[in-house]
Order: structure tokens, then C-alpha cells, then sequence
């Protein structure tokens, strides 16, 4: 197994997870404000998806990501507050995100198999490029290990957790 065959095992198993977990999420699940500084499900299920989106369009090829060119952003999301700057208040924005849910499920089938897609396209050499990103110079394996991968498992457990408090299940096994 070289380091395309693996990177693309992880984030499909990463996608597949999060795909078994949010696949029973009802719409008042997602919208529900938890207490403390927790954010909705429906919030961080956009941004998990949405990051890896970014991430791959924006950061490794240069290009707007798929919510922008293909309208996710209309379909998916409704936000009473604009996007913060960098260093703004991220955590007041992430409040008045609510998200269309079965718009939602669309949007993270597309994205997954976008980059999954774009990934088969790679060789081990290209995953050795190194990229300049907004928080540090990292090689592309080492990028979409990190803020693909890893970004999408840890907030997995974010929402399986959440919908524990609600009294459902989150992981499924």
C-alpha cells in the first residue's frame, strides 16, 4: 500500500463514519443549542464538511471549493451573522448557523467523492509537494492527513457525543 492507497483508505473510512453517525440525525438533533460553549451538530457537521471542501479546493489546487461553485452554500446553510475575519469570533458565528439537513447529507456525499476522485489522480510523489497554508508550510500528505482526516474523525466523535446528550445514539458500534 503506498501513501495515496492509504491516504484514500483513511478518508473514505473518515467520510463512512461520519456518514453512519449523522445518517439518523433529525433536524431538531442538528439545530439543538447544547449548554455551555458546545456547538450545534448542525454547525459543526457544516464545518466539518465544509473544511475538508476548503481544503483540498482552496488550499491544495487554489480554486473555490465546491459549496461556492456548485451552490452548497444556497442549498445547505442559512447563517444570521457574516464569517468572521481571521482571529474574529468564530465561536458566535458557529451559533447562528442552521443547515438544511438532507441538503447537507447531498453536500458531504459530493464532497467525498469529489476528493476521493481528485485523489486517485495523485501519485506518492505528488503527496510529497510541499504547501503554504494559512497555519504553517505542511507537504500534501501531511495536509490532508491533518485537516482532512484527522478534522473529520475528531469532530465525529464532537457529534456523537452531542447526540448522546440528546438521548440517541451516536457511533453505531
Amino acid at each position: 500500500m503506498n501513501t495515496v492507497e492509504l491516504l484514500q483508505y483513511s478518508m473514505g473510512s473518515a467520510f463512512d463514519i461520519l456518514g453512519q453517525v449523522t445518517a439518523d440525525l433529525t433536524q431538531e438533533q442538528a439545530d439543538w443549542q447544547p449548554p455551555g460553549i458546545a456547538n450545534p451538530i448542525g454547525a459543526m457537521y457544516w464545518h466539518t464538511i465544509s473544511g475538508a471542501d476548503d481544503v483540498v479546493y482552496r488550499w491544495a489546487l487554489g480554486g473555490e471549493p465546491l459549496r461556492q461553485r456548485e451552490g452548497w452554500d444556497d442549498r445547505a446553510l442559512t447563517v444570521s451573522a457574516p464569517e468572521p475575519d481571521h482571529g474574529g469570533d468564530w465561536h458566535a458565528y458557529m451559533q447562528t448557523i442552521r443547515v438544511d439537513l438532507p441538503a447537507l447529507h447531498d453536500y458531504a456525499k459530493a464532497v467525498a467523492e469529489a476528493l476521493q476522485d481528485w485523489l486517485s489522480s495523485l501519485t506518492p510523489e505528488d503527496l510529497e509537494r510541499t504547501l503554504d497554508t494559512p497555519i504553517g508550510e505542511y507537504t500534501l500528505a501531511q495536509m490532508l492527513d491533518l485537516f482532512v482526516v484527522w478534522h473529520i474523525n475528531a469532530h465525529c466523535g464532537e457529534i456523537s457525543a452531542l447526540k448522546g446528550c440528546q438521548g440517541a445514539q451516536g457511533y453505531p458500534f
